[in-house]
């Protein structure tokens, strides 16, 4: 696949008619991969990506579970608005043109998405065009399924990805993430589906033979979970709207600091770098704080208290010596005693006599141990050894752990308060005052959906959780009362086909897994920076959470991994996907470098960029890609494309070239 061109009509930042040209050119008899954009926050190249995925996907593009209305309200948000008449155009589109190869015959494909606003009321078209001819059997529902036939959106999601995809990978521990990329990439959520389906007609088919007092338990039960299930469909509902809420509120805080930049001069660019500072002091803020709780989760709180620890393990130590005296006394005197018997039998009684002071004198210290009396605890020798390994492994260990990381976080939290002083230093100038309080609010707004997007999240997950435990509860009742009749055909083909779905699913995820596994291990050695570093993955076939293990086979916790490495691992899982899934499609990446050091930019810009695809279309800002890195690139450049943000109409337009270079023709 080849995207050729995407234009864009009164979309969002873009007013009027905007083409972009999108297919690599021929360069000195090379046909360079690379198409760059440029642009600064805001000036649209979110924008780029979200028309693009938009074109093809419709309503999908925003996320499963996204209703009609509030699709509808993003078309009517993405409507471009004139910054000087503050008037909204009542219709938009988005238009692209791609070439796709099929059993070795490649058709070109024109697909133009386009909706108009009536009195309120949305009305969307969508077009379908194959090599210039328009394909009219289609009504809107079959031309979306014609598109995600074509190019599925499980499978796109692994090409086309922004920071927001790298981050969920990244800081994905339990394995959520890569699940649900996994199974959609290999089609266990269709078989997923398909093994539902005959669950529900295996306990239809039960349910005619059971008792009445067991149907009406099953009914029970099937009515609780149906009510459950619906109450998961509202959630996801109101999880969508709050999602589109925060993509909007972060265009807003675009548009504001657009603005603030524009009226403000060099305060306003300072404080630009300013907030750029406290994003990143506050995104290492939250890992260093997550690895604290972590580490004092465990076994730390003895190291609150190292002396008393010390007194306890001096009580212990001294209750195992006084133990030992002890059972030393009773094997010493029941062979004195022997002893004793046995010297009256050949000797005389005052040699006897004699020979037994001196035993009594000899002994008298290991027969009469002391301390035995103040024994509190009395542990085992195996629960001392424990009790001890615990508390000194808090001690010398955590504890130290733990006041790095504190003392890492303090150093932060003065950096933060720096940068916050700093942004909140108000300009003389009442106007930009004013931005800067509707800034703030905007931040404020977003971080409250923030809030309320993870709560909703946890909310979902509950549901989930409790449905699940119903569903459980009825297979179980039905398990107690399967139908043994071989003569029910039909039942006995589902328990059969169920069983075959059930093996093909997991053969199936282990043959791919060992495939994604050794993709990642070549494109993970390949961008990172630590030439010593030799790292294993293992994705268990049933979660689908990522152990990194050493050339010992010993665990590496994620956690352990810088930032950028975190941001490597994901951009290396996502390469490790693409390349088991087997399509030839182009790679989007937008602003793929915001957390990586300069050495983890360097191999991403050598090692990734130049070969992740027969397409690569980057969307950079200048501190991303900087001249260094454009050097570097520049030979695997097809042609550049720079956003430029017109303050004074509120609008982007399209020049040639980059940041730095504006001279060669690019659109």
């Amino acid at each position: 696949m080849i995207l050729e061109s995407l234009k864009v009509i009164n979309f969002r930042v873009f007013k009027g008619t905007h083409e972009f040209s999108l297919a690599p050119k021929p360069r000195d008899g090379q046909q360079p991969p690379i198409i760059l954009f440029g642009g600064l926050n805001g000036a649209g190249k979110t924008t780029t990506l979200t028309a693009i995925r938009l074109a093809l996907y419709g309503r999908q593009s925003l996320g499963i579970g996204t209703t009609i209305k509030s699709y509808h309200q993003f078309l009517a948000d993405s409507l471009h608005s004139s910054k000087s008449t503050r008037i909204k155009a009542n219709n938009a589109a988005v238009e692209l043109v791609f070439s796709y190869a099929n059993l070795g015959v490649i058709s070109n494909y024109h697909v133009k998405r386009s909706w108009t606003i009536t009195e309120n009321k949305v009305t969307e078209s969508l077009k379908i065009s194959q090599d210039g001819r328009s394909i009219d059997n289609l009504n809107y529902d079959k031309a979306q399924g014609f598109l995600n036939e074509l190019i599925p959106i499980c499978v796109s999601d692994l090409f086309f990805f922004d920071g927001e995809k790298i981050a969920q990978l990244a800081e994905d521990t339990e394995g959520n993430a890569l699940g649900e990329s996994f199974k959609k990439l290999i089609g266990l959520d269709v078989i997923e589906k398909l093994i539902s389906d005959i669950n529900i007609f295996i306990r239809k088919q039960n349910k005619q033979q059971l008792s009445d007092t067991i149907k009406s338990e099953i009914n029970i039960l099937e009515q609780t979970l149906k009510t459950k299930e619906q109450a998961i469909d509202a959630e996801q509902v109101n999880y969508e709207s709050i999602k589109i809420c925060v993509i909007h509120a972060s265009k807003q805080i675009d548009q504001l600091t657009n603005n603030l930049n524009a009226q403000g001069g060099a305060w306003a660019e300072s404080r630009e770098e300013e907030i750029k500072k406290l994003s990143s002091y506050n995104a290492t803020k939250d890992i260093l704080q997550a690895q604290l709780r972590e580490s004092i989760s465990g076994n730390f709180p003895f190291s609150i208290a190292p002396d008393f620890v010390n007194h306890c393990l001096k009580q212990l130590v001294m209750e195992e010596q006084s133990k030992q005296n002890k059972n030393i006394a009773k094997t010493l005197s029941k062979h004195i005693y022997s002893l004793e018997k046995r010297l009256l039998t050949v000797v005389e009684k005052p040699v006897f006599d004699s020979i037994k002071k001196e035993m009594d004198s000899e002994f008298s210290e290991l027969l009469t141990p002391q301390g035995s009396d103040n024994i509190i605890h009395d542990v085992s020798q195996s629960l001392h050894k424990k009790i001890a390994s615990t508390t000194l492994d808090a001690i010398n260990h955590q504890q130290p752990k733990a006041n790095e990381l504190a003392e890492e976080i303090n150093t932060l939290m003065k950096n933060i308060d720096s940068a916050g002083i700093n942004i909140a230093r108000a300009p003389e100038q009442d106007l930009l005052s004013q931005r800067l309080k509707e800034l703030n609010d905007a931040q404020e707004v977003k971080s409250e959906l923030a809030i309320q997007l993870s709560q909703q999240k946890e909310k979902i997950k509950d549901y989930l959780r409790k449905a699940i435990d119903t569903v459980r509860d009825l297979d179980k009742l039905h398990n107690q009362f399967i139908d043994s009749d071989e003569s029910n055909r039909a039942l006995d083909y589902a328990h059969k086909a169920k069983s075959a779905l059930t093996e093909f699913s997991k053969r199936v995820a282990v043959n791919k897994i060992k495939n994604v596994e050794s993709e990642f291990i070549q494109s993970f050695k390949n961008l990172s920076r630590k030439y010593d570093i030799n790292i294993n993955a293992k994705i268990d076939p049933h979660t689908f959470s990522v152990t990194l293990l050493n050339d010992f086979g010993n665990e590496i916790p994620k956690e352990s991994l810088s930032a950028g490495e975190r941001q490597i691992y994901a951009i290396a899982m996502l390469d490790a996907l693409a390349k088991t899934s087997g399509r030839k499609l182009p790679i989007i990446i937008d602003t793929p470098l915001g957390r990586l050091d300069s050495k983890h930019r360097k191999k991403l810009v050598e090692n990734y960029f130049p070969s992740a695809s027969h397409q690569v279309i980057i969307l950079s800002t200048d501190t991303e890609i900087g001249k260094t890195y454009l050097a570097s690139l520049d030979e695997h450049i097809s042609h550049k494309i720079m956003l430029d943000y017109d303050f004074s109409n509120g609008s982007s337009h399209i020049e040639s070239g980059y940041f730095w270079k504006t001279s060669e023709v690019a659109v």
